[in-house]
């Protein structure tokens, strides 16, 4: 982005993310929190969003946030698991995934277990977001492609 308030804040964040990191998954972890019990998820759906916007600018922030989205993934709440699954997803599909998936190996295996969700949304979420995977970790594309359940849709 052009922005220079924005380059600035992106440089601050990577050039001190090792002090910032506990602050930022603390800031995550309430707002679930605090949010999760409520029956409009806009608050949670708009950190999903900001850790996606994270995720490509300062990823290093994000070292303790990323298995609070794995922990998302097995919540017993639909909405959060789908909303894990999609940002997740996505940010697997984003280009640097190959690191995100090296970096959070366990994560990324609980991602794909959604393909056996008892949720039929989740599910597609997943199947979703299998084109950008396919596209941007092509080192992973035999294990994608070569899991034919992965791309079934029921369990």
């Amino acid at each position: 982005m052009d922005n220079p308030a924005f380059r600035l804040a992106v440089h601050v964040c990577n050039a001190t993310a090792d002090k910032l990191q506990r602050h930022v998954c603390q800031y995550f972890t309430d707002i679930i929190v605090q949010h999760s019990r409520d029956e409009e998820l806009d608050e949670i759906r708009t950190a999903h969003d900001l850790i996606k916007q994270l995720n490509r600018t300062c990823p290093s922030l994000l070292h303790n946030v990323v298995p609070q989205l794995e922990e998302e993934l097995r919540a017993e709440d639909v909405q959060i698991r789908t909303m894990a699954t999609q940002v997740l997803g996505e940010m697997f599909a984003d280009k640097g995934a190959a690191d995100l998936v090296k970096k959070y190996p366990t994560t990324w295996s609980v991602w794909l277990l959604r393909r056996n969700d008892k949720s039929s949304a989740i599910r597609l979420t997943l199947v979703e977001a299998a084109k950008g995977l396919i596209v941007n970790l092509p080192e992973h594309k035999d294990l994608i492609e070569g899991r034919s359940s992965f791309f079934i849709l029921c369990p």
